[in-house]
C-alpha cells in the first residue's frame, strides 16, 4: 500500500526508522534506501530513482530521522484519506496556506501556518523537544499550498507527472517546496494533523539553502505568490511584509552571510517596508555593526 523511500548517509538511523515502520504503520509497504555515504546523490535525485521502482501505489518521501509515534495503524489514516480525496496532491505535516513572491522557506505568518509534528531542536546548547501544532480550524487534513520536505505522501501517479527537480536542486534544499509548488498547479496539498511524526533534527539554513531558495525563486517568480485561500491584495502584501523582514532578520543575524546577499535582501525588504518591520530590525542592525566592528 505505501512505497516509503529514505536517503540515508547513517545505517542505524535507517535501521531504526526501518523498525518504526514496521511497528506503527499498519498497512503493507515496503521500504526503499539509497545509501547515500559515497554517491552524495541531490535528494531530488536519490528520489526520483527510488520511486521509480516502487510496487505500491502510494509513496512517502522521508527522511532517515523521522519516526511516527501515534495513531497504532497510522498508515491506514493516510491511505483512507487518499481513497476519499482523489483531488489530493502532496500530503506532510508542516506547511502554508501562502507561499510569497519574496524569499522565504515553507512558513509565512503564523495564522496561515498548518503544522503538526513532535520537533527537536538544539538551543543554547541544550536539546530540547516540542510538539508544534497549529490547527486553528481544527480541520483533520489542511489545504495548504507549499510543504516541508521531513516527510511528503504523494501517489505514484502524481510524483510521475511531477517529478522531483534534479537539475535546479542537485543538493539538499528547497526540491521539497518546487515539489509541493508544482503539484499545487494541478491538484490539493494538505496538513495532516491525526497522525504525529517526530523530527529528531532540526532545518538548516545557511549557503546553500540560500542557493536552493534563489533557485526557487527565479523558477516560479511568474507564479508567485500562491495561496489557496480568497486572500485580498492587502492581505497578500502582509505576508510579502513579513516575510522580506525576516529574511533580513535572519542574514543580519549571521556572521558569515555574504554582503551580496544582505544587499539583495536589503532591496526586498525596502520594497515592502513597514514602520514595525523597521523597529523589530534596530537591534539586529546595532548587534550586527557591532560585531563587524569587533572582527576588523
Amino acid at each position: 500500500m505505501i512505497s516509503f523511500i529514505v536517503c540515508s548517509v547513517r545505517e542505524d538511523q535507517q535501521a531504526a526508522l526501518t523498525e518504526n515502520l514496521a511497528a506503527t504503520t499498519g498497512v503493507e509497504h515496503e521500504v526503499l534506501v539509497h545509501d547515500n555515504r559515497e554517491a552524495n546523490w541531490g535528494l531530488a535525485r536519490v528520489y526520483n530513482s527510488l520511486a521509480g521502482r516502487a510496487r505500491h501505489p502510494l509513496l512517502c518521501f522521508l527522511h532517515e530521522d523521522v519516526r511516527f509515534r501515534s495513531p497504532p495503524g497510522w498508515g491506514r489514516e493516510l491511505t483512507a484519506f487518499y481513497a476519499r480525496h482523489p483531488e489530493a496532491g502532496v500530503v506532510g505535516f508542516a506547511g502554508s496556506q501562502v507561499k510569497s513572491r519574496t524569499p522565504s522557506g515553507w512558513g509565512t505568518l503564523e495564522r496561515y501556518n498548518r503544522v503538526n509534528l513532535l520537533q527537536h531542536e538544539q538551543r543554547g546548547g541544550m536539546a530540547q523537544v516540542h510538539l508544534v501544532q497549529h490547527n486553528p480550524d481544527q480541520q483533520a487534513f489542511s489545504r495548504v499550498v507549499v510543504l516541508d520536505g521531513l516527510c511528503l505522501f504523494a501517489p505514484r501517479e502524481v510524483w510521475a507527472a511531477h517529478r522531483f527537480d534534479e537539475i535546479a536542486y542537485p543538493g539538499f534544499h528547497l526540491y521539497d517546496l518546487d515539489f509541493s509548488t508544482q503539484v499545487a498547479q494541478a491538484h490539493a496539498n494538505y496538513v495532516c494533523h491525526t497522525v504525529v511524526p517526530e523530527h529528531l533534527s532540526a532545518g538548516s539554513f545557511g549557503e546553500a539553502w540560500r542557493n536552493g531558495s534563489e533557485a526557487y525563486h527565479r523558477k516560479w517568480s511568474g507564479r508567485l505568490p500562491l495561496t489557496c485561500l480568497p486572500l485580498t491584495p492587502d492581505q497578500l502584501q502582509v505576508c510579502e511584509s513579513y516575510n522580506a523582514y525576516r529574511s533580513l532578520r535572519d542574514l543580519l543575524r549571521d556572521p558569515l552571510a555574504a554582503q551580496a546577499r544582505l544587499a539583495e535582501a536589503w532591496s526586498a525588504y525596502r520594497a515592502n517596508a513597514t514602520i514595525r518591520y523597521g523597529a523589530r530590525l534596530l537591534r539586529h542592525r546595532l548587534r550586527a555593526a557591532l560585531r563587524k566592528r569587533a572582527q576588523r
